[in-house]
């Protein structure tokens, strides 16, 4: 990766955060459920869609591109967050992924020889079928993100984008070019202005207004679309009302509430308590739940997530994706074990 916007003590940070460069601006970090679900255990909340975590790539196309500094973000924010140099070259979307694969691949590589995980998991973790695009920084500000799109999806990947909201002209520029992800989470910080400003911390103006611009295209995309409020204690977990208004107005599919985890850089700006339980976070969404007509559906204890869905028709619509994805995902995993079998009958002597 070019370092011309990163210093070496930048570099050496990422990296030691378990961040593998791609490029010039693009990174792989393997998260913990990756870890987990390696060893048989307990898969993240994309499960609900689908997702097996030890075959998620969780990667970004725009490291240290930002033009938020939200202030429950776990990743550091580094100087020049939002400077784009003048006459910055953007890599090929095909580049990236390419990358990310491998490194995925190499950051994984270790596992093999864990007594914790079976050969087949271990196999099917080096063919990822999930791209979850929401690392680090903004990923709509990449300029290439629906050939990116289509990319992962033309290699028989599902894509998950999310974003903060801030460029609605690049999820226009979605639906324009048919690079629709299989999820759009659109992450929504406050229920009004002023609260969306102190847990956003925007770098750029209008910020509330964009966010508006781009929920208002919600009703357009026909895939899974999710609002996403992360919720932070004494912060943004409050005024259920504006929620539920941003809610009715651009009616998802889904509403998911994230609790804020008290983890990396975020400790040096909020304090523990700033962490809610998730009986706390269930009794918010119960309170949106009789403002917005959407149901509670289900809750991860662990990642402390509970989803609401707008009514049971999206629910069982929801549940025939993840059936035919299951199909798509067996017939494709059985090309990849033929080649495997293929290629080692071709070196067994003769």
């Amino acid at each position: 990766m070019s370092v011309s916007r990163l210093s070496p003590e930048d570099v050496r940070r990422y990296l030691r955060a378990g961040y593998r460069l791609v490029g010039r601006h693009s990174a792989v970090e393997v998260c913990r459920w990756t870890k987990t679900a390696l060893k048989g255990g307990h898969l993240c909340y994309k499960r609900w869609y689908g997702v097996r975590s030890h075959r998620c790539v969780q990667m970004t196309p725009v490291l240290n591109f930002c033009n938020f500094a939200c202030i429950f973000c776990w990743r550091p924010h580094l100087s020049g967050r939002f400077k784009i140099p003048p006459g910055w070259e953007w890599d090929e979307p095909s580049e990236i992924i390419e990358g990310a694969i491998r490194a995925q691949r190499e950051l994984l590589i270790g596992f093999k020889g864990n007594p914790k995980v079976t050969r087949e998991r271990f196999l099917e973790a080096m063919f990822p079928r999930h791209m979850a695009i929401s690392l680090d920084g903004e990923p709509t500000l990449y300029p290439k993100l629906a050939e990116l799109i289509k990319g992962v999806k033309a290699r028989g990947m599902t894509a998950f984008l999310v974003t903060n909201g801030s460029v609605p002209h690049r999820l226009e520029e979605l639906i324009r070019k048919g690079a629709e992800p299989t999820n759009l989470y659109i992450s929504v910080y406050g229920p009004n202005p002023e609260v969306f400003e102190k847990a956003a911390r925007p770098l750029i103006p209008r910020a509330w207004e964009l966010v508006l611009e781009s929920l208002d295209l919600i009703p357009r995309f026909s895939c899974r679309t999710i609002i996403r409020l992360t919720m932070v204690k004494g912060l943004n977990m409050v005024e259920p009302e504006g929620y539920a208004k941003l809610i009715e107005r651009s009616q998802p599919r889904f509403v998911e509430l994230k609790g804020y985890t008290w983890v990396g850089e975020s400790q040096k700006r909020l304090p523990r308590e700033a962490m809610p339980t998730l009986e706390e976070i269930e009794r918010f969404a119960k309170k949106l739940e009789e403002l917005t007509g959407y149901q509670i559906k289900v809750s991860d204890s662990k990642s402390r997530v509970v989803m609401m869905v707008r009514d049971e028709e999206t629910w069982e619509w929801n549940l025939k994706l993840l059936e035919e994805w299951r199909e798509l995902e067996r017939r494709l995993d059985s090309e990849w074990r033929g080649r495997i079998r293929d290629f080692r009958l071709k070196r067994q002597p003769a």
